[in-house]
């Protein structure tokens, strides 16, 4: 056999070797693929879905977290528990000293301390997720009665007030002048004295009432809120190195439990007669013909637009009516707050969203009828000897801005006429919408005063607070255009101020 014949034999061999081998083998290397594959499927698996360990801490304070055989448990505990479920959190809660936890969710990676309340101290130092606890300081009264309380001026007017003594409630209206306070050493006493009918209000906290009322055998259907005079929130708040894709997926998971009604089912189960924070919080005041409340539910001008939006956009529409200053507050510290009506001012203009315009007016110095005070211009009006102002409504941000010092600020515009009246002051100022309703409930009419000096025209909006979403901000606008073309707003506009001209009002923006 000559060498070509040879190398051909043998290559031949060789094929039938191999060809052999692969046959026998074929299924090891399926196998050897296939158990690579899942390797680096679950390597990526475990990459991308491996459980977050976080250290999770709160404190003693029920009904929101407390500890019952060792286990912790609680309203704002309950929430908790089941984001660690959806998230797939690996997680451990404990009980630590409320100082202890925020100094280590301020300093330790991946650390979250609920319930947290936001302050502006807090806000930016910490990563948010919530609200999961709305706490309110409320006037409380009899469900049989058909007391109404729109301002704290209203709550001055009755009898009697339950209070208890030294309570930071108590400390707060007695700064407001309040003199119709009767002080106990407990609440369950002040309690029993408004179920008496001795007290018409009674000041206490939406997460106290529900265990209150039980521990002296009442039903809770026995009282209902009437106001609410200071508002908190509470948060899970994060510690600022906490990966922001994890807060956010929390954040998620929170609002997908809300629109579900899982939320809504522990919140019930904690306090049944309260209504559970939402995604969005609607805050307005007393301050007819706008807003005000009518049949113990708020109405008025814009807050009928608002009702309308909320019904287009298929969201809840309950509305919280409380004080100015309680209203700007919560909506300068905590996301997602819609407050109205609003005057778009200068030195507003970048602390909130605007959806509008959805009003116009006029801010106008008054004095008494026959008073020979007359004013010219702003410089004139500085050398007066007092200002009665309204605190934090844009008439008396406009004249701090504007460099006034003779200003008297009240929480309640009421206040602003009476003092006018009196001759406690030389001038009030007031808008020219909002004037009437203000003067009647002084108890005076407007031909006892007279305008002297119209400082500015505005349009007023609905505003939203910062970090509300951008999307929600487009919607309402969207929908209030809507409501402009097809002729709701007009139709609105014309049930309170039918002699009003909101040409302008149907363009701009």
């Amino acid at each position: 056999m000559n060498n070509a014949n040879v190398i051909n034999t043998m290559k031949d061999a060789t094929k039938r070797k191999t060809k052999r081998l692969l046959r026998k083998n074929w299924h090891l290397f399926w196998l050897t693929l296939i158990l690579i594959a899942f390797g680096c499927a679950g390597n990526a698996a475990r990459n991308i879905e491996q459980p977050v360990e976080l250290t999770i801490m709160t404190e003693e304070y029920a009904p929101l977290n407390f500890t019952v055989d060792g286990e912790i448990t609680g309203q704002a505990t309950e929430v908790v528990r089941e984001l660690i479920r959806r998230t797939g959190t690996q997680a451990n809660i404990r009980v630590v000293d409320w100082d202890d936890g925020l100094k280590e969710v301020m300093e330790k990676p991946n650390t979250a301390l609920y319930s947290t309340a936001m302050t502006r101290e807090r806000k930016d130092h910490l990563q948010w997720v919530g609200p999961i606890t709305v706490l309110e300081s409320n006037f409380y009264g009899l469900k049989s009665s058909e007391i109404s309380i729109g301002t704290l001026d209203d709550a001055k007017k009755v009898p009697m007030i339950a209070t208890v003594v030294d309570y930071y409630t108590e400390q707060v209206l007695k700064e407001e002048g309040f003199d119709n306070l009767k002080s106990h050493a407990t609440e369950e006493q002040a309690l029993r004295t408004l179920l008496s009918g001795e007290a018409q209000l009674f000041v206490s906290n939406n997460t106290v009432m529900p265990s209150l009322i039980e521990s002296i055998g009442a039903p809770l259907s026995a009282v209902k809120k009437v106001f609410t005079i200071s508002t908190d929130m509470s948060y899970i708040a994060f510690s600022p190195d906490t990966k922001t894709e994890i807060v956010d997926n929390w954040q998620k998971q929170l609002n997908a439990m809300k629109r579900n009604d899982s939320f809504d089912e522990i919140y019930k189960k904690w306090f049944p007669t309260e209504t559970p924070p939402g995604i969005l919080h609607l805050v307005t005041e007393e301050y007819p013909p706008v807003t005000f409340m009518k049949d113990s539910k708020p109405s008025g001008l814009v807050t009928d637009m608002v009702y309308e939006i909320t019904s287009r956009l298929d969201i809840p529409d309950k509305i919280t009516l409380t004080s100015w200053k309680n209203a700007y507050n919560m909506a300068q510290i905590h996301p997602n707050v819609i407050i109205f009506s609003m005057d778009r001012t200068e030195a507003r203009e970048d602390l909130f969203h605007w959806i509008g315009p959805v009003g116009q007016n006029s801010a106008i110095f008054y004095t008494r009828k026959g008073s020979d005070i007359t004013i010219g211009s702003m410089e004139e009006a500085k050398q007066v000897s007092s200002i009665a102002t309204t605190t934090e409504w844009w008439t008396e941000q406009l004249l701090n801005r504007e460099g006034f010092t003779n200003l008297v600020s009240s929480q309640d515009s009421a206040d602003n006429v009476k003092q006018l009246m009196s001759g406690e002051v030389e001038l009030s100022i007031f808008t020219d919408i909002t004037i009437p309703e203000i003067v009647k409930n002084a108890g005076y009419s407007m031909d006892d005063l007279q305008p002297v000096f119209t400082v500015q025209q505005n349009y007023f909006y609905i505003g939203m607070s910062k970090g509300t979403s951008p999307e929600i901000v487009e919607q309402w606008q969207e929908v209030l255009s809507e409501m402009k073309q097809d002729g709701t707003f007009a139709e609105i506009y014309r049930t309170y101020l039918p002699r009003a001209d909101i040409n302008n009002l149907m363009s701009t923006q």
